[in-house]
């Protein structure tokens, strides 16, 4: 059986790439800051910016087919308000978080010439919705990361940049509104986002590349 690791596999993004693993037959691994339970996923607690945990708790690991980088945080703020603790909070996830986990689990994906997804975001080629250039940045980071390692590595490593994902919080609000205007279809259940991914990490041919999933927004 094929085995996936997922970090963040219990945001809504993360649990949805879980379910569309395993209902492909995979065993599935994912990554959460607190214990939980779980049919679906084997869980493994772990806080991804801190080296000697990855080191530690990534260890039980002795055999993977796919690496989903998924966690991620968003904050706002201005470019003039912007201090060291959003942009260090937002970086230590995104990048470095992404980068130490990568790292660690990189020799089982050379033995099993395995595959990697990272979640970057459409806010990597476009303009955010305003507040938002740090986290733009993380995710360009990203991207560019995927570029390389593929490079480096020879593994099919690739990333998706999702457009604004449907979430309860969200509906209704101006930005949905904003969103669902200037897009063909609007925001993106979470469950089509997992699909790509899917197809990206089963995928062959595919080397290197940020596929951007945001309904037509970035066509305007």
């Amino acid at each position: 059986m094929k085995r996936v690791l997922i970090t963040a596999s219990y945001s809504p993004l993360g649990y949805a790439i879980a379910r569309e693993f395993y209902s492909n037959g995979y065993e599935v691994y994912g990554t959460s800051t607190k214990d939980r339970s779980d049919e679906i996923i084997k869980t493994i607690k772990v806080d991804i910016t801190d080296e000697e945990d990855i080191n530690r708790s990534l260890s039980q690991i002795d055999k993977l087919d796919v690496l989903v980088n998924n966690a991620g945080i968003f904050t706002i703020a201005n470019p003039e308000c912007l201090d060291s603790f959003n942009i260090s909070s937002v970086f230590d996830v995104n990048v470095k978080g992404l980068m130490l986990v990568t790292k660690k689990l990189l020799p089982l994906l050379k033995e099993s010439n395995g595959s990697i997804v990272n979640i970057s975001s459409m806010n990597s080629l476009h303009p955010g919705f305003g507040g938002t250039s740090h986290y733009d940045a993380s995710k360009g980071a990203v991207s560019a990361f995927t570029r390389s390692l593929a490079s480096e590595t020879g593994l099919r490593v690739n990333a998706i940049a999702p457009g604004l994902i449907a979430r309860n919080d969200l509906i209704g609000s101006e930005l949905a509104k904003r969103y669902e205007g200037h897009s063909i279809k609007g925001m993106l259940k979470v469950q089509e986002i997992a699909k790509t991914v899917f197809f990206l990490a089963t995928s062959s041919g595919i080397y290197g590349q940020t596929l951007l999933q945001d309904n037509g927004y970035c066509l305007y």
